[in-house]
């Protein structure tokens, strides 16, 4: 049988490693949508520009984020940042070309 002192210093460590890893997290991470931008700032070497990131994820959303950051990390390219930044730009709307329009007799008479 098992010592009692024994299972208290097995839980006394286990709670100590729980503490331990605890503490080490970033205490100004509140949402999801803060641990995606410091992860994906941090993987890119740009922890400064944490706020870029996180103003780009909530216009996006948290989904298309991650979708997106996985095929960058899978990609093998040389500048992670600025894909991303590519991917997630608004795209402006397709114009299509107006053709021109014949003049009636108003119009004629006007001009």
């Amino acid at each position: 049988m098992l010592d009692l002192s024994n299972i208290l210093k097995d839980r006394i460590a286990q709670s100590n490693t729980l503490k331990e890893r605890v503490a080490n997290q970033n205490k100004n991470l509140h949402s999801e949508l803060h641990y995606w931008a410091d992860t994906i700032s941090k993987a890119f070497g740009e922890h400064k520009k944490f706020g870029m990131y996180l103003g780009i994820i909530k216009r996006i959303g948290v989904s298309d984020a991650k979708r997106i950051f996985a095929e960058i990390k899978d990609s093998n390219c040389k500048s992670p940042a600025k894909l991303f930044v590519w991917k997630t730009k608004k795209q402006p709307s397709l114009v299509l070309p107006v053709e021109p329009i014949e003049p009636t007799t108003t119009q004629e008479k006007l001009l």
